[in-house]
């Protein structure tokens, strides 16, 4: 079995292990020893079929996230392609525009009438180097061009457009929030009919269905990283916070998420005007030790949560 097995393997376990504690204890119902991709909540008895359960980055590998859930290979595959992609591409975006070193930026080159594809590579230690592949150009007319160049004479340099579409970057941030959430509570909160919403978002990125001014870039340590319950009084739901690097930037995002004490709707209109109205302002939120709470195998922190959501709907 490989390494990528193995660790399937065992948060695949993991999970059901969480799922049955809570039906044991009657904190939830439904079938036992199943995992359930928390995208599109299909059920699964084992890792491997038509749809296998495969290894989840949350954030994306390539923004530094690491795999510590699972989700089935549609979901996997298809969030990657049209969310992912989006938050990658953006981040890429701002380190080039700022021609950091190890970026490498596509351009268009303008030579007196003629327009030529290249690349702007930026090394280590900032030096530029232009270079203009024959591939992806005329080569004949490139090679005119080439010799023909003086000093002195106008290069015209164009950034290609950009292929992110805002809206997407913001449900890949969504995605984010989301699946540390997973991570950190398991089946005891995430199917709630209340993450429905996040669901559908997920599953439909053509189409507005989260409310907006959902995420934000907060001014915590770098150190600073989890999931938190909010407990102001009608303001209670879930903050992750998470940092994304790229090989020159490290920035970190926070995301809000539903609780289910209160619409997430209701919850952001009051947290908008009370910014309006204060501009700034301090939100209690627990636990600050990450480490020291768990929710999946703990039962005595599993049921104190359980009940402080019970006490803070009436």
């Amino acid at each position: 079995m490989s390494k990528g097995q193995e660790k399937r393997q065992l948060i695949f376990e993991k999970y059901i292990t969480n799922r049955n504690l809570l039906i044991d204890n009657k904190l939830i119902d439904g079938e036992r020893d199943i995992y359930i991709c928390p995208i599109c909540t299909k059920h699964h008895k084992v890792i491997v079929s038509e749809n296998s359960l495969t290894l989840e980055d949350a954030p994306p590998k390539s923004l530094g996230g690491k795999a510590n859930t699972l989700t089935c290979k549609s979901c996997n595959n298809t969030c990657g392609h049209n969310i992912d992609f989006h938050l990658t591409e953006r981040l890429r975006e701002l380190d080039n525009a700022k021609f950091l070193p190890n970026t490498d930026t596509k351009v268009k080159i303008k030579i007196g009438e003629e327009v030529f594809n290249g690349n702007i590579s930026i090394d280590e230690n900032g030096k530029m180097t232009m270079t203009h592949s024959k591939k992806n150009n005329h080569p004949i007319k490139l090679e005119e061009k080439m010799i023909g160049l003086k000093n002195g004479d106008v290069v015209d340099l164009n950034f290609l457009k950009t292929r992110v579409i805002p809206e997407k970057l913001e449900y890949a941030l969504l995605k984010t929030g989301y699946l540390l959430a997973f991570e950190k509570f398991g089946n005891s909160m995430i199917f709630n009919e209340c993450f429905n919403i996040v669901r559908e978002q997920l599953i439909n990125p053509e189409k507005r269905i989260y409310p907006e001014k959902f995420w934000f870039t907060p001014p915590y340590p770098e150190n600073m990283e989890g999931v938190y319950f909010v407990c102001e009084k009608g303001l209670e739901c879930l903050i992750a916070i998470f940092n994304l690097k790229t090989n020159n930037t490290l920035r970190k995002f926070g995301t809000i998420l539903p609780s289910p004490i209160n619409d997430i709707n209701t919850v952001l209109d009051r947290l908008g005007k009370k910014f309006e109205s204060e501009k700034s302002f301090k939100l209690e939120m627990y636990p600050w030790e990450q480490d020291d709470t768990k929710y999946l195998d703990n039962i005595d922190n599993i049921k104190a949560m359980f009940n402080w959501i019970e006490e803070r709907k009436k």
